[in-house]
């Protein structure tokens, strides 16, 4: 079917609903009674849950854990499942991170890309396949989710709890076109240890971030050795000094990205400790450094930490240094490692608690989700592909694999599906986040052609 007209007409008002749904901070904060992860979060999801309202669509929200739109009839269903909330804006941004801000080429603002504009833009065209009463035999459920970006407690109270109807085919538009087929494992820890000296060390804001930025205040009697170790530095453009109550303070300014694609960025936290590593330091920050240089360095790929491993599926394992932190009398590392689908989170657990055995570091699970393999030739990934190419022209991108961790893992039968195009520009989790609207114009194509397939 042509559906390139009411495309056309839907672009304004599709912009318009992209930039207010960023307008909201979104990101998680502290619960409070029925909302579950803090007001903003929960703000966002009754936004989506009314623009779906106003298209006509039925909506149900499950105690601000999980939202649902849905249109059409049918015993079986088609599930689309996103996500309101977003990561910390970081620093960096040349506009207001909540400004959602448009201009001639773009809409600007945290969760343009992730993944408040993939929402409306599947929103937009299960409307036009509404109003233009497309014959469906499935019905077409969006599924929202609120916590994607930390733990997934809204999609496990979601399972556990509402124990809702599952779709009978699924995708998730919070990766790449064309079809991502499988993900990787994820696994978030901590390693903690005790401290009985002041440090003041800090870097980064999320698991699944590469700091942009990290910071630790020194003896001033280290301004000497701290100049010489920058000078000598393969990365000295990236480091600043700041004498500030006869104290020290070196800044380090990394690359965020996505710990899906580190390699992208560049992380504050391994460049300030490379320096920090030729510095005559003493005490427990010394101990800190060296723990750290020792154990992780400026690798990506676990190989310090004894946890490399690779796959065909997949490629290597990564492993990003999210934060680190002092509260009260413990410093806080954080870490998120990718696995490949060959390989068990058990057994990098096993390694990773090995490894820092009789350091004085603990080790802490925060989060785990299982990997994620559909069989490339599965006829859900194939009607993707074909409805990608159709639209597209491109027959040559084949269904790949990635680090992310999508909601595609939650529920069977079930891939990643856009919304960023092999030659987009990827902002996610990072500075300045933004959707070019040309861009855009083609995702809604594409999903248009989706949902129909799907759906018909």
């Amino acid at each position: 079917m042509d559906f390139k007209n009411a495309i056309k007409s839907s672009m304004k008002p599709m912009v318009e609903d992209i930039a207010a749904l960023c307008r909201i901070n979104s990101v998680e904060a502290e619960e409070k009674p029925g909302m579950p992860f803090g007001e903003g979060v929960a703000e966002a999801l009754d936004a989506a849950l009314k623009l779906g309202e106003s298209m006509g669509f039925k909506t149900e929200n499950f105690d601000n854990y999980v939202g649902h739109i849905e249109f059409g009839e049918g015993e079986e269903m088609v599930g689309i499942l996103g996500h309101v909330d977003v990561v910390p804006a970081g620093d960096g941004w040349n506009t207001d991170p909540w400004g959602g801000v448009i201009t001639e080429k773009e809409i600007i603002g945290r969760g343009t890309l992730d993944d408040k504009g993939p929402i409306v833009a599947c929103l937009y065209a299960m409307k036009i396949l509404k109003d233009l009463n497309v014959p469906l035999s499935r019905r077409v459920r969006v599924i929202l989710g609120t916590n994607e970006e930390t733990d997934w407690r809204c999609m496990n109270y979601y399972i556990n709890e509402v124990k809702p109807e599952r779709p009978t085919v699924a995708f998730s538009p919070d990766s790449n076109f064309p079809v991502t087929y499988a993900e990787m494992g994820l696994l978030q820890y901590t390693l903690t240890r005790k401290i009985s000296e002041t440090i003041e060390i800090e870097g980064g804001s999320a698991f699944n971030s590469v700091p942009s930025s990290a910071k630790v205040v020194l003896d001033a009697s280290l301004e000497e050795a701290l100049a010489k170790a920058i000078a000598e530095s393969a990365e000295s453009a990236a480091y600043e000094t700041e004498a500030k109550d006869g104290k020290i303070v070196l800044l380090a300014h990394g690359v965020g990205a996505h710990a899906a694609h580190l390699y992208d960025g560049k992380n504050a936290i391994s460049l300030m400790m490379d320096v920090l590593g030729k510095l005559p330091l003493t005490g427990e920050l010394k101990e800190v450094v060296d723990f750290y240089n020792e154990h992780f360095g400026l690798c990506m790929y676990g190989e310090k930490m004894d946890v490399a491993c690779s796959d065909e599926a997949c490629g290597p394992l990564t492993l990003n240094i999210g934060k680190i932190y002092v509260e009260g009398d413990k410093l806080v590392i954080g870490c998120d490692s990718r696995i490949p689908v060959a390989y068990t989170i058990e057994s990098i657990e096993e390694k990773v608690q090995a490894k820092i055995a009789g350091t004085g570091y603990e080790y802490e699970k925060i989060s785990t989700e299982r990997p994620l393999y559909v069989p490339k030739d599965s006829e859900l990934v194939q009607t993707l592909m074909a409805a990608y190419a159709k639209v597209t022209g491109d027959y040559e991108s084949q269904p790949a694999s990635s680090g992310g961790a999508t909601y595609s893992r939650a529920i069977d039968n079930c891939v990643a599906f856009g919304c960023l195009l092999p030659d987009q520009v990827d902002t996610m989790h990072q500075a300045n986040e933004s959707l070019e609207i040309e861009k855009l114009e083609i995702w809604l194509e594409i999903l248009v052609e989706a949902i129909y397939q799907l759906a018909k």
